[in-house]
């Protein structure tokens, strides 16, 4: 079987699995009111300006909002917060349906000098069944956009592997959602072989972008959790 045959097959198989519209922003990304000290600056930072400030605090507006993180990561007082989902992955561990980790390979920034033999070994203690890198997901997509460049499918191909540039276009840039390769992200591709292979499994993706809880949640992928976020699980176990 090919690699373009296989992708296919993936696809089928995610077409059946639960998706729903685009999520509350707000679902995922939140202020702490008594943090904001209307300095203004996540406004400043908001690429698509989907902040308003108004009585004395700063709040976004969910329908504009990309899910990029910026502000979180700009803001001084640390009132921006990441919607926690360790409890709702503590749950699943707990179900006695096998849960499978899918880590981007972004985790060698965050764990210096950890592998992923260590990564594994820590989230088995945790009680998964075991994690792999989200960069298998990746090989399947990367074969299939060089099948779309191969046979000049597309004349003008826009990557569709991350969330928020693919929400930016679609609020946006309605004009060119067209030009968005209909391929999988990775975490999904990963995540829809997971669930091919180990039929009672549940994934959990593992990575550094907020935009991946909302993606999660539309594509059958069962949590998504932050590197601070299974930082703060490792911590617990100690």
């Amino acid at each position: 079987m090919t690699s373009g045959e296989y992708l296919k097959q993936l696809e089928k198989y995610l077409r059946k699995l639960p998706q729903s519209d685009y999520e509350d922003a707000m679902e995922y990304f939140t202020f702490k009111k008594s943090n904001c000290r209307n300095c203004h600056k996540c406004i400043r930072y908001c690429p698509v300006k989907s902040i308003r400030f108004s009585g004395n605090q700063a709040n976004v507006i969910s329908d504009e909002c990309i899910l990029c993180g910026e502000c979180y990561v700009v803001c001084p007082q640390n009132a921006k917060q990441i919607a926690d989902e360790t409890e709702i992955v503590s749950v699943l561990l707990g179900s006695g349906a096998p849960v499978y980790a899918s880590v981007a390979p972004s985790f060698t920034a965050y764990f210096n000098g950890i592998g992923i033999a260590s990564i594994r070994a820590g989230l088995k203690q945790l009680g998964f069944a075991d994690a792999e890198e989200t960069a298998i997901g990746a090989t399947f997509v990367k074969r299939e956009y060089e099948r779309i460049s191969r046979e000049g499918v597309q004349s003008v191909v826009i990557t569709s592997c991350c969330p928020t540039v693919n929400t930016l276009i679609e609020k946006y840039y309605p004009e060119i959602p067209e030009c968005l390769a209909p391929v999988m992200t990775p975490m999904q591709a990963h995540c829809t072989d997971i669930k091919r292979r180990h039929s009672d499994a549940k994934t959990v993706f593992i990575g550094p972008c907020l935009s991946k809880k909302d993606e999660a949640a539309r594509v059958g992928v069962d949590a998504a959790l932050t590197f601070e976020e299974i930082a703060a699980m490792f911590a617990k176990k100690g």
